[in-house]
């Protein structure tokens, strides 16, 4: 949903995206070994298809030549989020936001996994390694085709940490009365100003081609310098 009070895509995490994040790695296939980055994220879109966000007003799309530092420079659309309007709107979004937002409340937590022996029942090692908790060996027959990798799980105590988030800073992505308007004319100051140094750099400078010498001396100069030439008897006539 187009909310025309927002300025910017929101930057923080949302209760809606942790409750995502929160159902899906519970009911991981293997809890203690959670999920990839991007398992959460298809797993958000095929299981939570239709949890939205609001979102700012599309800003229009640039054409023409922009100037860049008086130099002419192609103007280029900003490329939107795969899922504009989901709680979880991109990968990124998901991963350098949400997630991290979630380990400092320490809430989930992100693991080193590594792949361990083969028995011949067809169950392997496997080796957790968590900052918090230490080095973890469990047997499983979970296929594990790389031998390391991360993974995000949900921590022990993470129904204690629910609580542990700030107060979303809401402000710091309203527009303020007048602040549209204030950046608008700030911009066509700015263009205004490059347009005019740009149009003195093209405007020839007189004088530039005169120069102080006296008719006939350059071509007096050719003529001396062509007789000086040694001639080769090829040329000769």
């Amino acid at each position: 949903m187009i909310n025309h009070q927002l300025k910017t895509w929101v930057n923080f995490s949302t209760p809606e995206a942790r409750s995502i994040v929160r159902k899906i790695l519970a009911s991981a296939p293997h809890r203690e070994l959670g999920l990839k980055t991007h398992e959460i994220y298809e797993r958000a879109h095929e299981e939570f298809p239709d949890v939205t966000t609001d979102i700012p007003a599309g800003k229009p799309i640039p054409t023409g030549i922009r100037h860049h530092g008086g130099r002419p420079k192609p103007a280029q659309a900003v490329p939107l989020p795969p899922k504009i309007d989901h709680a979880i709107r991109s990968v990124k979004y998901l991963k350098k936001t949400i997630l991290e937002e979630m380990a400092m409340a320490q809430e989930v937590e992100k693991v080193h996994i590594k792949r361990g022996k083969l028995h011949e029942d067809g169950t392997r090692d496997i080796s957790i390694v968590s900052k918090a908790y230490g080095k973890t060996e469990i047997t499983s027959d979970l296929n594990v085709p790389m031998a390391n990798f991360w993974h995000w799980r949900l921590t022990p105590d993470h129904n204690t940490k629910i609580n542990n988030y700030p107060k979303p800073p809401i402000e710091k992505i309203l527009w303020k009365p007048g602040e549209k308007e204030a950046r608008r004319r700030s911009r066509e100051t700015v263009g205004s100003v490059v347009r005019q140094r740009t149009e003195i750099y093209k405007k020839p400078i007189e004088g530039t081609g005169k120069l102080n010498v006296r008719e006939g001396i350059k071509a007096d100069d050719d003529v001396a310098k062509r007789a000086k030439t040694p001639e080769f008897p090829a040329f000769s006539r």
